[in-house]
């Protein structure tokens, strides 16, 4: 029936057969009937007619199959008797019957009409699809010959960015931190045709920074350009710290790690950056080929006439590879095969870095894999790498700075150590800085610095160790630090203690609402309201009357606020959601050095005798309409124990971290 209605529906007959076959079949009909007994149904023989007609032909024609043939079958009743009751009941149901077959035909016909034209639609889709996927085949092989000949001469590409490695990293990060300060400098002096130039400027350095991070380590391995930095290590401690920072990677798809740590593995001297990267890629390499599965990391120590040697593998139950696809899983910006790319993704430069970090460490890693069945990845490198001669950053010398506003920048670029300096003074904090890890840590233990910024990829001592150094050392240990690094891992930074991880390029508005939880509390003025105008209009004569001010927008703003460092004097606002200043009041006389912290209650409010009652604790209780901003100013000298009453602070002297 299908077919019957397609290939009707393709030929697309002339009014002439739409109406005359149908006539014919009708007459045909008509025929039979004259010849047939009387007793049969004059209307019985012309269902088929209109079933057919109405599917072949459309509506038009089945309406007039109907017609033509209830007047004939009307003229057989007559000619037959008289017309009877029954005989028009009958011939009444026949036009009622008919009238819903032509409807549900035609409507059948143009809904097969309608999907043919479709599949014709889709066949040539298909078709254009079928001759871009021969271009895309075509470009695929001559896309393979380039890489070819491009594979030919990548040892002196990688020679090349080798050496151009910091060149381009550091002067890239540079330019986006600077455009950054610029753009907020020419914001202030109205500068708006600029900014857009500078958005310009910023992004394109961070595409291009985008792209080149990812080939410089793996070149500069290449090219024999990379140094190693061994440290002393607890491998057990080192592999389950490792497996404890991809644990959230592994568990995405539903798969289970498994740590086995093999009899005694003691401790080992190495680069731990770089054993720590090859751990992570075999594991994160594992976790994306591996669904609803385990994933196994074992750890063990074995001793041949070479030596100590420390033993790593990552087994898997995921899909495994075939021997050719094993054969250049290590090639670089390759995976096991174009499907692999296109279903899982990446680079295809993971594992041939790890190879090339582990032969760099004096090891290497091999792989077995079934497929179908999972895979083993097996990193054996010796428990003392092979010492680099690498020579020592410079030691920052020590002047007498102020720990109260003060903040200590460990990194081993200069440019980052310039730009840092220039961001952090901008926001009042005095700034020192170090050039290594060793000696970020001697000025710790010396200065005691309000907060740490520290970087991770850095000679002989790279952050992760600088950090487990800093809390291991009860002196030093509250010292907050923010891990600032093109490798800050948050799950790490946050598992060693640093209270926040930054990723390069620096945003520094994030850095900058970090770095206000920083701030001295010595000589501060917190003000707490939730009219963020009023904020600003108290901010602007208090900064000008010489204070430094920290801000609250309710009750819990400002308790958070008071936890990071107690400020001398507080202006409290009663009426505000969250929590109101009545309720803030008391929480802070209950917080440890705060019972004498002078608060001026200042409220638009009538404060009633019960209230000020409540309000005991207050030092001041003043009316906002009734004083002005001065007189607000005023009244904070008098109760800041350290100035004297008369007289406003210099505003020279600029504002007070101390």
């Amino acid at each position: 029936m299908y077919g019957f209605i397609v290939t009707l529906a393709r030929q697309r007959p002339t009014p002439g057969i739409r109406f005359g076959v149908p006539l014919l079949m009708v007459a045909a009909m008509t025929l039979v009937r004259y010849l047939a007994p009387t007793y049969v149904a004059p209307f019985l023989l012309y269902i088929p007619v209109l079933l057919a007609g109405s599917l072949a032909f459309g509506k038009s024609a089945g309406t007039l199959v109907l017609v033509l043939s209830t007047l004939i079958a009307t003229w057989f009743y007559t000619r037959d008797g008289s017309l009877g009751g029954v005989d028009v009941s009958l011939l009444c149901q026949y036009a009622l019957v008919g009238a819903i077959m032509i409807w549900i035909c035609d409507a059948l016909r143009r809904s097969v009409v309608h999907n043919e034209a479709t599949l014709e639609r889709l066949d040539g889709a298909n078709r254009i699809l079928v001759s871009n996927q021969t271009e895309l085949t075509e470009a695929n092989a001559r896309a393979e010959a380039a890489k070819e000949a491009a594979e030919e001469h990548s040892r002196a590409k990688s020679r090349f960015l080798a050496n151009m490695s910091h060149e381009l990293r550091t002067p890239l990060s540079a330019v986006i931190g600077y455009s950054e300060m610029l753009e907020e400098e020419a914001e202030e002096l109205g500068q708006d045709s600029l900014l857009k130039d500078l958005g310009k400027i910023k992004s394109n350095a961070q595409h291009l920074l985008g792209l080149i991070n990812d080939v410089l380590d793996l070149s500069k391995v290449e090219a024999e350009k990379m140094d190693l930095y061994p440290e002393d290590i607890d491998v057990a401690a080192f592999v389950t710290d490792a497996a404890g920072t991809v644990e959230a990677l592994v568990a995405k798809k539903g798969n289970v790690l498994v740590v086995d740590v093999v009899g005694e593995v003691g401790s080992a001297r190495t680069d731990a950056v770089k054993l720590r990267q090859c751990l992570f890629n075999m594991l994160s390499n594992a976790a994306k080929f591996t669904e609803s599965g385990t994933i196994t990391l074992r750890a063990g120590r074995e001793t041949d006439a070479m030596g100590d040697w420390l033993r790593f593998s990552v087994r898997d139950t995921g899909i495994g590879m075939t021997p050719e696809q094993v054969g250049r899983l290590f090639e670089r910006f390759s995976q096991a095969d174009e499907t692999t790319t296109r279903k899982f993704g990446g680079t295809g430069l993971g594992l041939a870095l790890s190879r090339a970090f582990a032969q760099l460490l004096g090891g290497d890693i091999t792989v077995e894999s079934v497929e179908g069945q999972g895979t083993c990845f097996t990193l054996r490198v010796p428990a003392v790498a092979p010492d680099r001669v690498v020579e020592a950053a410079p030691t920052v010398p020590e002047n007498q700075v102020s720990s109260n506003d003060l903040v200590l920048v460990i990194d081993d670029e200069l440019a980052q150590r310039e730009l840092m300096t220039r961001f952090l003074e901008r926001q009042r904090f005095s700034v020192r800085t170090a050039a290594d890890g060793r000696t970020g840590l001697e000025l710790a233990r010396s200065l005691k610095p309000r907060a740490i910024l520290l970087d991770v990829m850095m000679p002989e001592m790279d952050g992760w160790s600088v950090l487990a150094a800093l809390k291991a050392d009860p002196d030093i240990a509250g010292i907050p630090v923010v891990m600032v690094s093109f490798v800050a891992d948050a799950a790490l930074s946050a598992s060693l203690g640093a209270v926040e991880a930054v990723p390069k390029p620096v945003d520094w508005g994030r850095l900058r609402t970090i770095m206000e939880q920083f701030r001295a509390a010595d000589g501060d003025v917190l003000v707490v309201d939730d009219d963020a105008d009023m904020r600003h209009r108290l901010r602007t004569i208090l900064e000008r009357n010489g204070w430094t001010v920290r801000e609250a927008g309710n009750g819990c703003e400002a308790l958070d606020q008071v936890r990071h460092g107690v400020p001398h004097l507080i202006l409290l606002d009663l009426t505000m959601p969250v929590m109101d200043g009545f309720s803030f009041l008391h929480r802070l006389r209950e917080l440890p050095g705060c019972a004498d912290v002078s608060v001026v209650v200042l409220s638009a409010r009538d404060v009633t005798a019960e209230e000020r009652d409540r309000l005991s604790e207050a030092d001041r209780v003043m009316r906002k309409g009734d004083a002005s901003l001065q007189n607000i100013a005023t009244e904070l000298r008098k109760l800041d124990n350290r100035q004297p009453d008369a007289g406003p602070r210099d505003v020279a002297e600029g504002p007070r971290l101390a």
